[in-house]
């Protein structure tokens, strides 16, 4: 097998898994692997995008790769994959989902992103409304409910349409292929929402014949997540099918969680530069919140949303992207009294074409329609149908001047049916000081449209309400002395103008555009492999900030050790957080906590894994959020069977 660039010139240091192999291309981009058909191979490397092929036949001709360029992205992203999809990216490395422990998607990104909080209140069930939790928060923003921090899910924005937050309970992890955190603003690519960054979720897509898989756990509160898996590739076709139950009684009185969902996709090989593919998913889940201690259970809610995408991808040798048509509903049902029914309609183009072996175009543009109806029937209150839209078009060049050194630039116009016209740009650099070390300079652009909650709803509606905006400015620092070695290190610093505040005391309160905003942070991250069966990774996040948001630390740690013990996989690891602010005055903590976990994997056979995990091992006794006291040590265990 031969590694090539776009240019036809061998990529060394590739990386090729192969049938359970692993190796590395040499300084001609070669590689031997005894392998047998039908095989599915993947090649990363530094500087290009990951690539998957299955190969029906081996013949005497050498197989060839051509990998494409990796685009210098405004801000770093920081990638989680499952352990069978190791990246060597721009960044420290990847980290691996499954062997983490991780329950939702929502649980890997606060597990493995120091630099990334999310709030909870029990084992399992964000919830919504007023009892909600499931905020997540990168370097300090995200606002609550959360609305500074975009869920994109195979590259459409979801979120409700009239709250704008998206709803964490619906993020399956056993669906999820990978989970890329984009640090910083993400406006250029996605708009609003995406000041403070955003959460790429990729869903799995079936390789060539067919599978089958279950999986099953069952641990501490009757806390359970099942799923069963089956898709097939043949010839131009594809299929997938999912259905799945996560379930727990919870650790504490009405704290009862259900969720059931299932999704559906086709797709068809039109030729080898096109493919279409539609994808449906529904869900449904009913949670309760059992309130602070020392006061009465919340509401509980019951909340179905269903959603689908039309997708059309190219791939051609020197332009390829994708182009969507999205929609997504739901109707919410909450026993205080609230009903209401939203969605989001819309269609999204993003194309990249490579001009010259040094000059690459992004560019693209979207359409959204968001909004809904609300009303609270307990109080004879109907708020009315409330909608907007927006439409958008984005560029960003790369230029590649020399091998050492990569410029890019970029910019988003938007127009919004209630706010207008905006523009938000981004720059940056990179330059390779020496093999393996390496400078990155960004500066980019952030805005947040208000909601339709704030415009129109409660809990004091401002129709005059303007974007939030955000300016933000970082560094990096990356060290790869060597193949088991990668570290970096990242400071920035965020301006923050013209956040929505909530003024007064009830009733009188009110919503206006006068906060401000300083934060300035330090991240840093490494791993090391001491060997083929040891590793150990950690990271640390630090932010100052002029007016930091209740439940978020100054301080945050996440790390682990993995251990290959030939019949058995070991993950020992663990997040630490520092103490935090209480309430919105800023006149009661919340005390830090420690809280290690473990995790072991069996393979039994190729067909059947086993697994258990023990969370907070210490068994310590803390809050994420005031009055939900986190459960104590709690344990799960399962299988995963692969069928056929």
């Amino acid at each position: 097998m031969r590694v090539l660039d776009e240019q036809g010139l061998p990529v060394p240091e590739a990386v090729v898994s192969a049938g359970g192999v692993r190796l590395q291309t040499g300084s001609e981009g070669r590689v031997d692997a005894a392998v047998e058909a039908p095989v599915e191979i993947r090649v990363v490397a530094a500087g290009f995008l990951p690539i998957r092929r299955t190969i029906d036949r081996l013949t005497t001709a050498e197989v060839v790769v051509e990998l494409r360029p990796e685009p210098v992205y405004s801000t770093l992203d920081v990638v989680v994959r499952r352990a069978d999809l190791e990246v060597n990216s721009a960044v420290a490395g990847a980290v691996e989902i499954d062997q983490a422990g991780a329950r939702t998607v929502f649980d890997a990104v606060d597990k493995l992103v120091p630099s990334a909080f999310v709030t909870r209140r029990g084992v399992m069930g964000y919830g919504i409304a007023s009892g909600g939790t499931g905020s997540v928060s990168v370097r300090g923003v995200g606002s609550s409910p959360n609305t500074g921090i975009l869920v994109v899910i195979d590259g459409r924005p979801d979120y409700m349409g009239m709250m704008g937050h998206p709803l964490p309970d619906f993020y399956s992890l056993p669906d999820a292929e990978t989970v890329s955190v984009t640090k910083g603003p993400a406006s250029v690519l996605y708009g609003s929402n995406a000041m403070g960054g955003a959460i790429n979720i990729k869903p799995m897509r079936p390789v060539e014949g067919f599978r089958t898989e279950l999986s099953s756990g069952i641990g501490s509160y009757w806390t359970g997540q099942h799923r069963l898996k089956h898709g097939g590739g043949f010839r131009r076709w594809f299929y997938s099918l999912t259905a799945g139950v996560d379930h727990t009684n919870g650790d504490r009185p009405s704290s009862h969680f259900r969720n059931q969902d299932g999704t559906a996709a086709a797709g068809y090989t039109i030729s080898d530069t096109w493919r279409t593919s539609l994808r449906g998913r529904y869900g449904h889940f009913v949670v309760e919140d059992p309130g602070a201690v020392g006061s009465a259970p919340g509401p509980w809610a019951s909340v179905g949303r269903g959603g689908f995408s039309w997708n059309l991808e190219n791939t051609a040798s020197r332009i390829w992207g994708n182009t969507r048509v999205f929609g997504s509903w739901g109707h919410h049902h909450i026993d205080d009294g609230w009903r209401s029914n939203d969605r989001t309609v819309g269609a999204r183009a993003h194309q990249s074409a490579l001009l010259a072996p040094t000059l690459l175009l992004d560019f693209g543009g979207d359409l959204v329609d968001y909004g809904g109806e609300g009303r609270n029937v307990d109080q004879a209150r109907d708020y009315g149908a409330h909608y907007g839209a927006s439409g958008a078009g984005f560029g960003r060049l790369h230029w590649s001047p020399s091998q050492r050194v990569k410029l890019h630039s970029g910019l988003r116009g938007e127009h919004n049916s209630i706010f207008g016209g905006i523009a938000v740009p981004e720059f940056g650099a990179s330059a390779a000081i020496t093999d393996g070390y390496s400078l990155h300079l960004n500066v980019s652009r952030g805005f947040r449209n208000p909601t339709i909650r704030e415009l129109y709803l409660f809990p004091a509606p401002n129709p005059s309400l303007q974007p939030e905006r955000m300016w933000n400015y970082q560094a990096t620092f990356m060290m790869h002395p060597s193949n088991s070695v990668s570290a970096s290190v990242t400071g920035y610093y965020a301006d923050l103008d013209n956040m929505i505040v909530t003024t007064g005391r009830w009733p009188n309160l009110s919503l206006q555009n006068s906060g401000k905003t300083l934060n300035r942070g330090v991240e840093a991250d490494a791993r090391w492999r001491l060997n083929r069966r040891l590793s150990v990774r950690g990271g640390y996040a630090w932010i100052h900030s002029t007016n930091l948001a209740p439940y978020i630390p100054s301080h945050k740690a996440t790390y682990a050790m993995e251990v290959d013990l030939k019949r058995a996989f070991l993950h020992f690891g663990g997040v630490t957080v520092s103490n935090r602010w209480a309430n919105a005055g800023k006149t009661a903590e919340l005390g830090g906590y420690t809280v290690p976990s473990l995790k072991v994997m069996i393979p039994v056979s190729p067909r059947l894994t086993l697994f258990a995990s023990v969370d907070n091992l210490s068994n310590s006794s803390y809050e994420v959020v005031t009055g939900y006291p986190m459960p104590g040590v709690n344990a799960a265990g399962g299988f995963t069977m692969r069928l056929q």
